[in-house]
This record gives structure tokens, sequence and C-alpha cells, in this order.
């Protein structure tokens, strides 16, 4: 983020700033390691805490006061009268921050940036951002060969395919707030009207027959409910599980793989904008792994650019 700010700066554009978590302090509360401080820019605009507001020195003028409250009070944007030092602290609910980005493009901010944090990868949502960038590194593990194939699966699932068929889009308004929907080859369709799919894995198969095209989940989809989904038997194999978008997918590589191999398809009604993938071949815990051949290893299992924000030559 810090590099994006200071390439944004180059230019006569208003950058907004705001984080779904915490960011900007001096040491990070996780992993207690020390951390890269937020620098902005005169006429940047932030939507942080009121106890951050109230703890930056950097001249401001207050432009709303929300009612969104954070464990540190209540969202605040204020405009950045003079450079200096700011500390993040946003909202976690994603209509939260798309009412934050919301507020900070009407304040005049021609990009708006959210921050994310470790394990959260909600924010991707299309209906919440427009684009997305995936950061990771060599903190994912000690041996290159499983950090890249981490991080060559968590961007896969970000990129997950979209679903191409119109006639199922013009029917979608119809069951996008079912819970679980099953949609068949002549494009009727059954709410099943149950509110998870936690446990009911044979409740969802059951209605499975041999016209059912799509099985729609508007919530999570779990190790849990796919590894005991393929115990029923065989018909999710001439099924595709569609998912509203792809970070609605909580699954290990593993049973993702098996699932995929056995002839399983899971594919998103709304496909995130994966940008790029930004790598640090560096871990907090003391080992690197070499620059060119971690970004060259990643680069050649995905479309998508990988980089290194520190080295200008990606």
């Amino acid at each position: 983020m810090n590099y994006i700010i200071s390439e944004f700066s180059h230019t006569c554009k208003v950058i907004g700033l705001t984080s779904i978590g915490v960011d900007g302090e001096g040491r990070d509360v996780v992993t207690d390691t020390d951390k890269p401080r937020i620098y902005v820019s005169k006429g940047s605009l932030i939507a942080t805490s009121k106890v951050c507001v109230l703890g930056s020195d950097i001249t401001k003028e207050i432009l709303d006061v929300t009612d969104i409250c954070t464990p540190m009070g209540n969202v605040v944007i204020f405009r950045a009268l003079s450079d200096g030092y700011v500390e993040l602290v946003g909202p976690s609910i994603n209509s939260q921050i798309k009412y934050i980005c919301k507020c900070l493009n009407d304040y005049g901010a021609d990009l708006a940036i959210v921050d994310g944090a470790l394990s959260r990868k909600t924010l991707g949502s299309p209906s919440v951002t427009d684009a997305t960038i995936f950061c990771s590194g060599a903190i994912l593990n000690n041996n290159m060969r499983k950090a890249v194939e981490q991080i060559v699966f968590e961007s896969s699932m970000l990129n997950l395919h979209r679903v191409e068929d119109k006639k199922f889009f013009s029917l979608y308004d119809d069951i996008k707030d079912c819970k679980v929907c099953i949609v068949n080859k002549d494009y009727t369709y059954k709410n099943l009207n149950i509110g998870t799919t936690l446990n009911t894995h044979k409740e969802v198969y059951d209605v499975i027959h041999d016209n059912s095209k799509y099985i729609f989940i508007n919530g999570a989809i779990t190790n849990n409910f796919i590894e005991n989904f393929m115990k029923c038997g065989e018909k999710y194999k001439d099924v595709t599980v569609l998912v509203k978008d792809s970070t609605k997918i909580f699954l290990d590589k593993d049973i993702y793989d098996k699932f995929i191999k056995l002839k399983g398809c899971i594919k998103s009604v709304d496909k995130i904008n994966l940008i790029g993938i930004s790598i640090n071949p560096t871990s907090i815990n003391g080992y690197s792994f070499d620059e060119y051949g971690f970004i060259d290893s990643i680069q050649s299992k995905t479309d998508i650019s990988v980089f290194n924000v520190m080295n200008f030559k990606y």
C-alpha cells in the first residue's frame, strides 16, 4: 500500500485510504515485529478511528464523523492538510467498507484503497471493491516449493472462473437471496429453505436429480460440506456448484483438488478482478528465497502479474 501511495503522489489526483483492520502502527500487534508506517501527502483523504485521528500529529480537516464503530472509536473521515504519518483502523463489515469508500469518493478521492488484513479476503468481493491485489510471500512456508503452491492455489481461488450462462443470469435476481437453490437444465429452480450449508450436505444431495444443472449456495463453501457431499454419492459430478463470489470459498488445497479430480466443478456468479500478486521473498522469521526464482516459479503457474514492489524491475 505504501508503494501505491508513493506512486500516486506523483500525480495531481487525490487518494483515499482506509483499512479493514489495523495498519500503520510501528509494531505489528499480531507478530510483534517492526512494521512500515503509512506516510501520506497533503490532500489525501483518510478514514480511520477517532483514537487514531486524535493520535495523529498531521494537520487535518475533519469532514465527517460516521456512525460506524470500531474498538477504537467511530470512523472519522478527514483531509490531510500536511504530509505525515497516519494509522488506519476501519470497519470490518463489507457493507460498511463499501459505504466508507463511497464517502471517500464523494469527498473527492480519485482512488480509494482498502488495506487488507491477515486471512481476510471478503473485501475482495466485487460487490465491495473494483479490483484486488493479493499480497503474500515467504512467510507462508520456509520451503519455497510449498510457499509457491499455496500462493498459486490461493490466487487461483480468488481468480475462480465465472459461470457463463445468460439463461442463468436471467433468473438470478429471483434466487440471489436464497441460501441454497437447485437450478435445473430447463431453468426451473427449487429453493431448499435451509439457513446454512452446515451439516446439510445430505439434504442438498438428496434433491439433485438427472435434470439438475446448478447448486447455487449463497454462503460459505467449507471443507466439511464438500468432503461429506462427495461421500453421499456421485451425483455431484453432473452439477456445477455456484458461489456468489470466490471470497465465499474456504477450502484447503487437498480438498479442492480432490473434488476437481473427481469431476466436481465450482464456479462463481461474480468474478473478482484480481489484477496482481505482490510477493515478499523475505520472511520475518529470518529466512529468504531467491527473489527471481520465487517470482518466476509463481509466474509460470498463473497469468496474473507477479511482482515485488521493492524491486522496480517488476
